[in-house]
């Protein structure tokens, strides 16, 4: 269906076009997806929404509904010029709404999709509702993140009990229902339906990784809560990743004291830095107050120090890669002092969003490590072990693929007991949906290697990291899923392109909630109209 047109057809066809449009480049946040002159528009509402998209299915057009494009993989477009009968649906200009109900101390909102993850944590904030976790960016559509599942860093901690409406898992897990755009064979047109999270069909929408046009969605909030954040630049990193949790400066420990928690780890540094967040009702007085969201300046901004190394490495240098990371760890300690950034406390919104758009942009893998809480050092230790011991060997041969930060992160799974919905169901295609025959494991772990985009050898360091990961978390202790939003299914030359990965590793990981998955899109997209190459390639499917 991919195919070339003339701009003199597309004329001809666009005088049937419902609403008003324009043609615009697509550019990802890493800016390694591109697509230029692709048909857009902006319905303002639910009936305009449906017009374009039976529009589309009438012209052969593809559908993508376009958030803040804040994302790695190849999921809205193909890379490129090959993009011709897409059809970019804008959700952020005008389907926005939002209304919140409570219910005691919990809530619920209802939103449309296009809404900012940041505004609708604000409107939250008002009626004293926050969610336990969330993604670090602001600058993220709720289609968005309900598209991938998107997570933050966040297990009880020891003793703490889980509040009405909370979850330990992704954003998708409070969804309570959502309406999506689906096919009706009767009338032979597109059309919305809603599905409650007690319908065995929601599985297949709650995390759809760009597979379907969700509308709307209606989740459960707990009460919000005041955190303190705290961040440590002086624990090793050989302590944070040791084999056994038998100090007092494991990860794990961590964990066990607040249940959030945050590695970044710059290469070539003994230090990484710490954050970890506390539920704190009240105020700490070391501590320092914040009102607003994005209280890392030094982050967002290069300084001229940075900025110089990686124009070395990307010259031809990349023996400056050991100073880079170095440098880049400087800048934490020194701008958490200078910022007085060391200590915060807030409501949550405040300190669970903490990236901006102006942060280094680099490229990302992305894995979901699930096993047994108590075996979250083991897996931390054996990863650090085996990065480290590839860093080195590439450092022999004068390579240095990797020239940022490990990131790590650990959610709980997503329980549909956490719902306040009874009979709930799980999404089928969540990251950190429970393993079938594994109940006991209760835990995810996610680990991201961040690298700037083109870095020589990086591919095949993320090939070999891969291969490397589905070899050694096969299911004895620990199994592993990939993070839709990031890279994956590496090959020496190319994200997304390893054929055992796309046609046997992630659907084999997901079990029989895959082919349920996939039954359910295709039964209410039987026309493949929301998908794109990556989609069709990992489903299997030729349309």
């Amino acid at each position: 269906m991919q195919h070339n047109r003339s701009y003199i057809m597309d004329s001809h066809i666009l005088e049937t076009f419902p609403v008003s449009y324009s043609y615009s480049d697509f550019t990802n946040w890493s800016k390694e997806v591109t697509g230029s002159h692709i048909l857009t528009c902006a319905p303002a509402n639910q009936q305009e929404l449906l017009a374009v998209v039976n529009w589309a299915y009438k012209n052969n057009y593809h559908v993508r509904p376009v958030g803040m494009k804040h994302n790695w993989s190849t999921l809205t477009i193909a890379n490129g010029d090959n993009n011709s009968s897409v059809l970019l649906v804008d959700l952020t200009k005008k389907l926005t709404k939002v209304s919140i109900t409570k219910e005691g101390e919990h809530g619920f909102v209802t939103a449309q999709t296009g809404i900012a993850m940041q505004t609708l944590m604000t409107e939250l904030e008002k009626q004293k509702l926050g969610f336990y976790a969330t993604p670090a960016p602001g600058d993220l559509t709720l289609g968005g993140v309900l598209a991938i599942g998107g997570h933050g860093t966040c297990i009880p901690a020891a003793e703490e009990a889980l509040a009405e409406g909370g979850s330990y898992g992704s954003v998708s897990n409070s969804i309570v229902s959502l309406s999506a755009v689906v096919w009706n064979a009767q009338s032979g047109e597109y059309e919305l339906k809603t599905f409650k999270r007690d319908d065995a069909e929601i599985a297949a929408f709650m995390v759809h990784v760009g597979r379907a046009l969700i509308f709307e969605a209606t989740l459960q909030v707990p009460r919000n809560r005041r955190l303190r954040c705290q961040s440590y630049v002086n624990v090793p990193a050989k302590e944070l990743f040791a084999a056994e949790d038998s100090g007092q400066r494991t990860f794990t420990h961590f964990l066990e004291q607040c249940g959030r928690a945050e590695i970044i780890w710059f290469p070539f540094t003994e230090n990484p830095w710490l954050k970890i967040w506390t539920l704190e009702d009240h105020y700490p007085v070391t501590a320092k107050p914040v009102n607003t969201p994005f209280n890392y300046p030094f982050s967002d901004n290069l300084p001229v120090q940075v900025s110089d190394l990686i124009k070395k490495i990307n010259n031809g240098a990349p023996e400056f890669t050991p100073d880079l990371g170095k440098a880049q760890m400087e800048l934490v300690s020194i701008g958490l002092g200078a910022t007085l950034s060391g200590d915060l406390w807030g409501w949550s919104k405040d300190l669970l969003l903490y990236v901006k758009p102006s942060t280094l942009r680099v490229t990302a893998n992305g894995y979901a490590i699930i096993t047994r809480r108590d075996n979250i050092q083991r897996v931390l230790n054996d990863f650090a072990v085996k990065y480290e011991e590839m860093v080195s060997r590439y450092k022999e041969r004068n390579s240095y693929p990797m020239n940022g930060p490990i990131e790590v992160r650990v959610t709980g799974l997503d329980k549909a007991r956490d719902s306040t919905v009874a009979n709930a169901v799980t999404a089928d295609l969540s990251a950190i949906r429970p393993v079938d025959d594994k109940p006991e494991w209760d835990t995810a772990i996610w680990l991201d290697i961040l690298t700037m985009p083109d870095t020589p050898d990086a591919n095949k360091f993320y090939h070999e990291m891969e291969t490397w990961i589905y070899s050694h978390f096969s299911g004895d202790y620990a199994t592993v899923r990939v993070e839709w939003s990031k890279g994956w299914a590496y090959t020496d030359q190319a994200a997304w392109a390893a054929d055992e990965v796309m046609s046997k590793e992630i659907p084999q990981s997901f079990g029989g909630s895959w082919q349920h998955a996939r039954d359910v899109l295709d039964k209410y997209d039987p026309h493949y109209l929301f998908s794109s190459p990556l989609i069709n390639t990992f489903f299997n499917s030729e349309k």
